[in-house]
């Protein structure tokens, strides 16, 4: 036995030698050389740059010997352009002097074109609304010579107006010509009642045609010449075909 560890102590003095230096190794990085290097990088706390405007945001930076590395731009409800509204590092941080600094600057609200909606039914102008980002606001009607029921004869703001994401846009519709009037339905009505309605509506009786008929009773109107609900000039004719 004695000689077997004759053998083998010179290789594991050498194997003890080769742990220690490699703890002692260790011991020195950990306790002297990486507090050093650590140490001799100056650190500081990163200033809160939200809310500043650029050129504000660059002196603080240069003042502290920060610099700028990368700065982008966002539309931004709640920021006026050219202001900082996110920022890396970000307000607080320890870091190191002379890191990059990236920024992230208001475009302020985004802006979109108006549509020119004159002409339009009030359906097609809600699509071409919502298609630009925008919605309708007050809509007033009037009478109009130009246009028919329910188109737009104005709005505001103009077309072609720049004006801020989401805002409403309001609307003048037409509710036709003054001169218009909506024809009553008469259909089953005695004749009598039918020619108050119809003077009474700003029309004028047209010609009577009398036919047999055994299901209603004699001078019941059975069809009128022009469709219930359909606009037509004060004063137009109605033709009548009533029960004999």
């Amino acid at each position: 036995m004695k000689e077997k560890f004759k053998v083998i102590l010179p290789y594991l003095l050498v194997l003890f030698g080769f742990f220690f230096t490699v703890i002692i190794t260790i011991v020195i990085l950990d306790k002297v050389l990486f507090p050093i290097l650590v140490h001799s990088e100056e650190t500081l706390k990163m200033p809160n740059l939200v809310g500043m405007k650029l050129s504000d945001a660059e002196k603080t930076l240069s003042s502290l010997n920060l610099k700028i590395a990368r700065v982008s731009e966002l539309y931004s409800e709640q920021y006026p352009p050219g202001t900082v509204i996110n920022q890396s590092p970000r307000a607080g941080q320890i870091i190191r002097v002379g890191r990059d600094v990236f920024l992230t600057i208001s475009q302020g609200k985004e802006e979109v074109e108006v549509p020119n909606l004159i002409g339009q039914n009030i359906r097609n102008s809600r699509i071409l609304l919502k298609n630009n980002g925008l919605d309708i606001g007050n809509i007033t009607y009037v009478n109009d010579e130009r246009f028919g029921i329910d188109t737009i004869v104005a709005q505001s703001p103009q077309p072609g107006s720049k004006v801020s994401y989401g805002r409403t846009v309001d609307l003048v519709v037409s509710r036709g010509s003054v001169d218009l009037v909506k024809m009553p339905f008469i259909e089953g009505l005695n004749l009598d009642n039918a020619l108050k309605i119809i003077t009474e509506s700003g029309l004028q009786v047209g010609n009577i045609v009398y036919v047999d008929n055994q299901t209603y009773l004699p001078n019941t109107v059975l069809n009128q010449g022009i469709k219930a609900g359909e606009l037509v000039k004060k004063g137009t004719l109605v033709d009548l075909t009533v029960v004999r």
